[in-house]
């Protein structure tokens, strides 16, 4: 993943994360080149979390892993 300066990753997660886990994703993003996070929340992916970095998603969701799933039966 190419580093991206100036940039704002786009955090999905199924319910609001608490300091430790906002310092361990703010570490993860700013690894990678970012200036900050907006987070988002959303029940439907019903755990984990989907990181978006410019035009890269990394999906650690439990509702994409079950797609994933579904795809490949």
């Amino acid at each position: 993943m190419a580093k991206r300066s100036d940039s704002l990753a786009k955090v999905t997660l199924a319910r609001e994360p608490d300091a430790e886990l906002r310092e361990k994703i703010s570490a993860f993003v700013r690894k990678r080149g970012c200036t900050g996070v907006c987070y988002t929340i959303d029940p439907k992916i019903v755990g984990g979390i989907i990181i978006g970095i410019g035009d890269t998603i990394l999906d650690g969701s439990v509702r994409g892993r079950l797609e994933h799933i579904k795809q490949s039966l």
